[in-house]
């Protein structure tokens, strides 16, 4: 069996590689005769350049989808282990293909024949001026944390995973679709076309490879399947929305080259799905049975094959010119690259810029929210309301007026990072998606649980948790206490104190960076300020409003330092500024009341309900008890007091389990005590009522 597995993934390999190389025939990727008189990089740069980037594609999506399988594992299942020591060897792999990238990239650029480049070991050096041999050194650097981190016992899975998909990256952004007519359109596309594309080939792959006669392929097969079907639909939106770009007409797709091999790889995305909606019918389910398990092999093996030759068809488009014109740049700002219409009020709600990373950035939380309650028995509608209308806000700082004019006048830009950093956050966390998370995946809920008792809890008892890593209670603790109360003012002072400003606003992928660090910046401070999920640490009240006043102050000294300090930006604001737009110190001191007023109208109803809440009294254990100590209200009872019963993480008692109520469960038997947020049940003995003068008889 080893040895037909091996030959088997010899012959997809060798598909996609023959694919690849009609389709560079067929498009004129390569093989195309020199011009005479001209210098010619050679038919070794011409043929091997996109051979090299089949390989490098091939070990990145292997990387990802090997790392990716040691996280939908058990954590003590071997497979877990056997998949992360995988995912470090591909990561070398992808490394030693990005160096052949580059040294046969910078040699099609100079032109020059690769024998001449390596006799002139100082031509290598060039590569560090071009954006696409940088990438790949970038993505080398990626790849080699990313070895490191699969070789460090104490450190969480999740990390590999998400270094390895942040190397996917840089070579989207220079790529082929870097010259489309609407750059930030086509990159973000292409980026949301790789990431899913990596995840879901190479995790069908290493569950193949490495699950297929595991005992834990009942478990990791369903997991891997949801992101499967997210992914497919990731995929086959990103794709249609990457030849949209690169196309002027519909008759383009039968009438050239590029059309043609771009039909051939929708065929090829819609027999996957075919294959796709066959597993989900046949194979998920039933996978514990021997016969459904050998199906599944078979119909993976042919899907894996299917998905080599739509990989071998995507490098060859990547190299085939699109039809004339499709790439021109229309009436595109010259610096923003992209077009921006002429400035008025109504136009930062009324303009809309498309982009499908983001879009897919926000319907994925969406969709998940909108599961978990489906899943759950009960959920309070207002929380509902808070996590949709959170998600309401961002699309407009992130897709609409807000972000278009964002990168080209200072007003949108200060609109767009308090919306991000303190308005959207809020609404966020008042939905409590990690108690929503926890009680849709516990046993208890309508549907059952979603993955085993480890996988929920084992992170509290693992090595990694114990160690104080980024996945352990510890790091929370010191995430959500004096980090916070540094990072959150730092990262405004950074950003308008230095040049981070100026260089965020030059390009798509630095202004997406910014953009999604004040997010993540924002919703750890929202998380400890409303204290509606359940966090590290308990955080009084006076923590709490410490860190309101930290942050309320944050923006009224960037809003006296925009309102009396000099011009910031000046140069790239007053290339851009689209008609209509005020002039530059206007617009600066619009920015400045924007950041005094919003925020501080953002935060006043949270410093009032902070400013009245009461401290939360001791609960008296003889009157407090829980009347079925079964499984279900061992595993949803924490999570039901926490979210509908009014403690809001801060210890408050509702009237509902002050009458000695829990979501109609009457409390009537074992001793129990809250703590910020969570309800613990106490199965010890019961407690002894304190003595009369206050003291607590010994033992």
């Amino acid at each position: 069996m080893a040895v037909s597995a091996r030959l088997y993934a010899v012959l997809a390999v060798g598909s996609g590689v023959l694919v690849l190389v009609a389709a560079l025939r067929f498009g004129g990727g390569a093989g195309v005769p020199p011009i005479a008189g001209l210098p010619a990089a050679g038919p070794l740069t011409d043929w091997g350049l996109p051979l090299a980037r089949f390989a490098h594609e091939l070990c990145a999506v292997a990387c990802v989808g090997t790392a990716l399988a040691a996280v939908l594992a058990p954590a003590v299942s071997p497979e877990s282990a056997r998949c992360l020591r995988a995912a470090g060897w591909w990561a070398l792999g992808w490394a030693f293909a990005g160096l052949l990238g580059y040294v046969l990239t910078l040699s099609s650029f100079i032109p020059m024949p690769v024998a001449d480049l390596l006799a002139a070991p100082g031509l290598l050096s060039v590569g560090t001026d071009l954006p696409q041999t940088r990438a790949l050194l970038v993505v080398t650097a990626v790849t080699f944390v990313v070895a490191v981190a699969t070789m460090a016992p104490r450190l969480p899975r999740w990390i590999p995973v998400v270094v390895a998909v942040c190397g996917l990256l840089p070579p989207a952004y220079v790529g082929h679709a870097a010259s489309a007519g609407d750059h930030d359109l086509a990159v973000s596309a292409l980026m949301a076309h790789l990431v899913p594309m990596a995840l879901w080939v190479g995790g069908l792959g290493a569950v193949l490879v490495y699950f297929r006669r595991s005992g834990d392929l009942p478990v990791v097969l369903p997991r891997f399947s949801t992101i499967a079907l997210c992914c497919f639909a990731a995929v086959a939106f990103s794709g249609a929305v990457s030849g949209w770009v690169r196309l002027n007409a519909l008759s383009d797709l039968w009438r050239s080259p590029y059309g043609l091999l771009l039909l051939a790889k929708i065929a090829a995305l819609a027999v996957l799905g075919w294959f796709g909606w066959v597993h989900r019918r046949r194979t998920v389910a039933g996978v514990a049975d021997r016969g459904v398990r050998r199906t599944f092999v078979r119909l993976a093996a042919g899907e894996l094959g299917v998905m080599a030759v739509a990989m071998g068809l995507g490098v060859g488009l990547a190299r085939t010119p699109p039809p004339p014109g499709g790439e021109g740049g229309g009436h595109a700002h010259p610096l923003l690259e992209y077009t921006l219409a002429p400035f008025s009020p109504g136009a930062l709600i009324g303009e809309w810029r498309p982009d499908v990373l983001i879009v897919l950035l926000l319907a994925l939380p969406a969709v998940a929210y909108a599961l978990g309650v489906r899943r759950v028995a009960a959920w309070p509608f207002s929380r509902t309301i808070a996590w949709y209308a959170g998600l309401g806000l961002a699309a407009p700082a992130l897709l609409g007026g807000v972000a278009g004019y964002a990168r080209a006048m200072l007003p949108a830009q200060a609109l767009q990072h308090v919306a991000l950093a303190v308005a959207v956050p809020l609404l966020l966390c008042l939905g409590a998606p990690l108690t929503l998370a926890s009680r849709a995946t516990s046993p208890a809920s309508r549907f059952g649980a979603l993955g085993s008792t480890e996988s929920r809890s084992g992170a509290l008892g693992s090595p990694e948790s114990r160690s104080g890593g980024p996945g352990s209670p510890a790091f929370g603790r010191r995430l959500t206490g004096p980090v916070l109360l540094a990072a959150y003012p730092l990262l405004f002072l950074l950003l308008y104190g230095t040049d981070w400003l100026a260089w965020s606003l030059t390009g798509y992928a630095p202004h997406l960076v910014t953009e999604l660090l004040f997010l993540g910046v924002g919703l750890v401070t929202s998380w400890v300020l409303t204290g509606v999920d359940p966090l590290p640490r308990p955080f009084a009240r006076g923590e709490r409003m410490r860190l309101l006043g930290v942050v309320a102050g944050t923006h009224v000294a960037v809003g006296a330092y925009l309102m009396l300090g000099p011009p910031v930006a000046a140069d790239w604001l007053v290339q851009t500024a689209p008609p209509g737009a005020p002039d530059l110190l206007t617009g600066q001191r619009v920015a400045a009341a924007v950041f005094l007023i919003v925020p501080l109208l953002t935060l006043a109803p949270l410093a009032l309900r902070l400013a009245r809440r009461r401290p939360a009294a001791r609960w008296p254990w003889s009157h407090v008890r829980v009347a079925d100590v079964s499984a279900e209200v061992t595993t949803d009872v924490s999570a039901d007091v926490s979210t509908d019963t009014g403690t809001d993480g801060s210890g408050e008692r509702s009237a509902d389990v002050s009458a000695g109520r829990v979501q109609g469960r009457v409390v009537r038997d074992d001793p129990v005590s809250l703590t910020d947020g969570a309800l613990l049940l106490d199965r010890g003995r019961r407690r002894p009522p304190a003595p009369a003068h206050g003291r607590r008889p010994p033992g």
